[in-house]
């Protein structure tokens, strides 16, 4: 017999996204929890909602069939103020990977204090990113969305678009650990979304965020500047890249190797923007 939860998540959800969730594992205990808090019942509603963001911007997705079943890092370029492209790469993995994906977001730190968004979050998929969190849901063969740039990438202003920052070590550390295939992911049209030609780090600092933009549009359309542009955003998976050696290798031998990935994405970047016609 369903739960109340349960009915009422069959009602609103997306009919694709709902199918894909049943379709994956699932090892949930009887509370409807898997041990990192995700709920395929909520999951459903979550995703119908991403599924919404997901076709505003429209996305073209490209190589989905790069992404392995069993344990993945997924690691991809980050921008354009708030997590758009996080969604739209977790949606796009659900939707179109064969079989489907159900991407883990590694978050920053402060996410899990904002109350009510860290449920949520947690509900959907999205797991603190420390070490110890990354590395057992590779063991359980799961797939894990990494952002390495951080939160330096998601906030960068507008002369400094689509150009990396460095990568941390952490994801290539785990990788060699676990034996795990790293899939590189580009983002090309999550930039335009929101403009920010200024990092206000003293109101950031205010309000407990890693950063604040400040659009151009701001004094013209005040709060409605942090509307998004419906920008088409193209994703990209490129072909699985696989590394051996020691996980606590010196850090110049892990440098080397995440400049491997580093550079990858950047090509990608730089083939998507050249291919694309229009940032709509």
């Amino acid at each position: 017999m369903p739960t109340f939860v349960e009915s009422l998540a069959h009602s609103l959800a997306d009919p694709e996204a709902a199918a894909a969730i049943d379709a994956l594992p699932n090892h949930v205990n009887e509370l409807g929890f898997d041990a990192w808090g995700f709920s395929p019942a909520q999951a459903k509603v979550l995703y119908t909602i991403g599924r919404k963001v997901y076709d505003y911007f429209r996305p073209v997705v490209k190589g989905a069939e790069n992404v392995p079943a069993g344990r993945v890092l997924i690691v991809a370029n980050h921008g354009g103020q708030l997590p758009y492209d996080g969604i739209v790469i977790s949606v796009a993995s659900l939707l179109h990977c064969k079989p489907p994906r159900l991407l883990r977001p590694m978050v920053e730190r402060y996410f899990p204090r904002v109350p009510f968004v860290n449920e949520l979050f947690a509900r959907g998929g999205a797991v603190l990113g420390a070490p110890i969190n990354c590395r057992n849901l590779l063991l359980d063969e799961q797939a894990i969305l990494v952002f390495p740039e951080g939160a330096r990438g998601s906030g960068k202003v507008w002369k400094d678009r689509y150009r990396l920052v460095a990568f941390g070590r952490g994801f290539m550390r785990l990788a060699l650990q676990t034996k795990t295939p790293i899939v590189p992911v580009s983002v090309v049209g999550s930039e335009e979304s929101i403009v920010s030609v200024y990092d206000a780090k003293p109101l950031a600092r205010l309000i407990g965020t890693p950063y604040f933009p400040i659009s151009p549009l701001l004094p013209v359309l005040g709060p409605l500047a942090y509307v998004p542009l419906p920008t088409r955003f193209h994703v990209t998976y490129g072909a699985p890249l696989e590394f051996t050696g020691a996980f606590d290798d010196e850090d110049a031998a892990i440098d080397e190797k995440v400049e491997v990935v580093r550079s990858t994405v950047q090509r990608m970047i730089e083939e998507g923007l050249a291919a694309r016609e229009s940032i709509f």
